[in-house]
């Protein structure tokens, strides 16, 4: 017997349904799995090898936050973020900020360690950039770590990297890594792969820095004291009275 139209097409409803809660449940459950994954963060200026390290390790894409890329390869788990760039326009220094605020707040229980990235240059130039960052991270400073991309560029590697380490003992980093993209990349990953182990409890807590949220209720406060403060100052009879 036939099957009629309005059966036919009950049954078109019913596969649609099915497929489209199933790709929700697919969706929460890659959101959760993301959100519960020990990960660790590439920190950097525009330019300097974050994006390049994350493909030289392979790094499958599980998902996104914004403009930050988070991927697997391996049991490891890397965020590959937007620049840190806070020195240029207001607009996008605010912008910034906010992106990096709500990526904190969002993963503070899951971020594992914070890596520093520079690109493999002169040492001063590296520096420079290593200060533009860092003056933002400070509290995080005892435990920070340091990445040297393009160090392929290196003549002499073992000289380069001696070096390199001893002329940037001063920022204290806990490890200073290196990559050279012509390299095979397990040890990077066996030696990324030991924060975790290094430090298990490690949180992010972004009071006192220029990531902490400002309270609404004390915002507003503020504001209120500003205009006060404004009103008075623009009042005659207070002019006057202070003569």
């Amino acid at each position: 017997m036939a099957l009629s139209i309005l059966e036919i097409y009950a049954g078109f409803i019913i596969i649609l349904l099915v497929v489209i809660l199933g790709y929700l449940f697919f969706q929460a459950y890659k959101k959760n799995s993301v959100c519960s994954l020990k990960q660790l963060m590439l920190i950097g200026l525009a330019g300097v090898g974050k994006t390049l390290t994350y493909n030289y390790l392979q790094c499958k894409n599980i998902g996104q936050f914004e403009t930050f890329q988070i991927g697997t390869s391996g049991e490891l788990c890397l965020v590959d973020s937007p620049d840190m760039d806070l020195e240029s326009k207001y607009e996008k220094r605010e912008t910034r900020i906010k992106q990096f605020q709500q990526f904190f707040n969002k993963f503070k229980n899951t971020i594992n360690g914070l890596i520093i990235v520079v690109n493999f240059e002169r040492t001063d130039l590296m520096k420079q950039k290593i200060i533009k960052v860092l003056k933002y991270l400070k509290k995080f400073q005892p435990d920070l770590y340091l990445l040297i991309s393009n160090f392929d560029l290196s003549e002499n590697q073992s000289q380069d990297e001696q070096q390199l380490k001893e002329q940037l003992k001063l920022f204290k980093f806990k490890k200073i890594f290196f990559v050279d993209k012509y390299k095979d990349n397990s040890d990077l990953k066996q030696e990324l792969l030991q924060i975790y182990i290094e430090q298990p409890n490690f949180r992010i807590d972004l009071q006192d820095t220029i990531f902490e949220e400002i309270n609404k209720n004390d915002e507003e406060k503020c504001l209120q004291q500003l205009k006060n403060q404004m009103s008075s100052d623009n009042n005659p009879n207070d002019i006057l009275l202070s003569k």
